[in-house]
C-alpha cells in the first residue's frame, strides 16, 4: 500500500479521557471511515490530526512529512464540521470561496474554481443566497465545497450526515464519494452510523474507549470482525460450534441441539473436533425455505419495525442472534420460527 497519511502511536489526554496509542495508514485517495460509539475518541483523533489539539506521543506524517508539530494552518488540510460551520453573514459563494482567496489572488481564477466545484455539488443555482436560508442538506453541500475549493491534502469530514434527514443522507454520500474520488483527495471520516461507514469508506477503522479495535476492509469489518466488542456494535451475529468434518472449501460444523451447518468461508486450518465461531450477519438470516441445512429453531424475544423491514431479537438454544427479514417475508409472526443461514453468508474461525 502507498502509505500517504501515516498516524503512529498516537497518544492524547483530555481530562480523564485518554486516545491511546492510535496507529494506522491510509493510501493516497482514500477514504478512511473512523467508526465508534459515543465517547470513543473518533472526534479526539480527527482533531489531532487536524492540528487542533497537542498529542502527548506519537506522530502525524502526510505525504512523508511530520506535521506533528505544525500548526492547523500550516497542514494544508481542510475539515468539514457537523454544524457546517459557515458564515450565516456572507452568501454562498462568498463562503465558498473564503479560504480560496487566501491562497488565491486572481479574482477570476477564485470565481471560476467557485463555479466549478458549485455545478459539481449542484449548488451552482445557490451561489447569491445568503447562508442562514439554507437547507441542513445544502449548507452541508456549501461547507463541503468551500473545503475542497483550496485543494487540500487531506480532508476531515466530523459526523457529516448527522443533521440529515436519510433521503439527503443517501444522495450526499454518493455524491461526496464521487467528488472525492475524481479529485484524488485522501478522506478521514468520522461517524457513530453503521450506514454511513458501510457505504463510504474504503477502509473502516474502528474505535472505542480510546483504542483502536478494529481495522481492514468493509468486507473485514463488518463481515468478519475479529474483536468481540467490534461483533457486538456491528450486530454481527456469532454462534459457536464443533467441527464434524473438513473437507477442501467447506466445513461441517455442530452448532446448538446437534444441528449439522455447512460453512464455506473458514480462517487457518481447522481440524475435526476444533471449537469454532461462526460469523454471520442480520441481513443474511432467512425464514426456512427450501433449503434443507444451516437451520435454527429460535423463540422470538423482540420486533423492531424499520420501513419496508422488519429485526428480529431471537433466542435460538439460549444464543441471541439478530435477523433483519423484509416485511413481505414475514406472512404472520409467531412466538417461534425457523430460521436458515447459507453456507456462502457464513465465516467461520477458532
Amino acid at each position: 500500500m502507498n502509505t500517504y497519511l501515516l498516524v503512529e502511536n498516537l497518544t492524547v489526554k483530555r481530562g480523564n479521557f485518554e486516545l491511546k496509542g492510535i496507529t494506522f495508514d491510509t493510501p493516497r485517495g482514500s477514504i478512511t471511515v473512523i467508526l465508534g460509539p459515543s465517547g470513543s475518541g473518533k472526534s479526539t483523533l480527527l482533531e489531532t490530526v487536524a492540528g487542533f489539539i497537542k498529542p502527548l506521543r506519537g506522530s502525524i506524517k502526510l505525504e512523508g512529512e511530520d506535521i506533528t508539530d505544525l500548526p492547523p494552518e500550516k497542514r494544508k488540510i481542510a475539515v468539514v464540521y457537523q454544524d457546517f460551520a459557515l458564515f450565516p453573514h456572507l452568501n454562498v459563494f462568498e463562503n465558498i470561496a473564503f479560504g480560496l482567496k487566501k491562497l488565491e489572488k486572481n479574482p477570476f481564477r477564485v470565481k471560476k474554481e467557485v463555479l466549478k466545484i458549485a455545478k459539481e455539488l449542484k449548488i451552482d443555482h445557490l451561489l447569491k443566497r445568503s447562508a442562514h436560508t439554507l437547507s441542513g442538506g445544502e449548507k452541508q453541500r456549501v461547507a463541503l465545497a468551500r473545503a475542497l475549493a483550496v485543494r487540500p491534502k487531506l480532508l476531515l469530514l466530523d459526523e457529516p450526515f448527522s443533521a440529515l434527514d436519510p433521503q439527503n443522507k443517501g444522495l450526499l454520500r454518493t455524491l461526496i464519494r464521487k467528488l472525492v474520488k475524481e479529485r484524488g483527495v485522501t478522506t478521514l471520516c468520522v461517524t457513530h452510523d453503521v450506514t454511513d461507514a458501510q457505504n463510504l469508506g474504503e477502509q473502516i477503522i474502528v474505535l472505542a474507549k480510546g483504542e483502536l479495535l478494529e481495522k481492514g476492509t468493509p468486507q473485514e469489518v463488518f463481515f468478519k470482525p475479529k474483536n468481540p466488542f467490534v461483533a457486538r456494535f456491528l450486530e454481527v451475529n456469532t454462534l459457536e460450534g464443533r467441527v464434524l468434518r473438513v473437507f477442501k472449501n467447506l466445513l461441517e460444523v455442530e452448532v446448538a441441539n446437534g444441528q449439522t451447518w455447512e460453512v464455506s468461508s473458514f480462517e487457518g486450518d481447522p481440524k475435526e473436533g476444533d471449537k469454532v465461531l461462526l460469523l454471520f450477519r442480520p441481513e443474511f438470516v432467512k425464514p426456512c425455505g427450501n433449503f434443507p441445512k444451516n437451520r435454527l429453531r429460535c423463540k422470538v424475544k423482540g420486533v423492531t419495525y424499520g420501513g419496508f423491514f422488519v429485526k428480529l431479537f431471537l433466542n435460538c438454544s439460549g444464543r441471541e442472534i439478530k435477523a433483519v427479514f423484509p416485511l413481505r417475508e414475514l406472512k404472520g409472526l409467531d412466538k417461534e420460527i425457523c430460521i436458515e443461514v447459507e453456507k456462502e453468508f457464513i465465516h467461520a474461525r477458532r
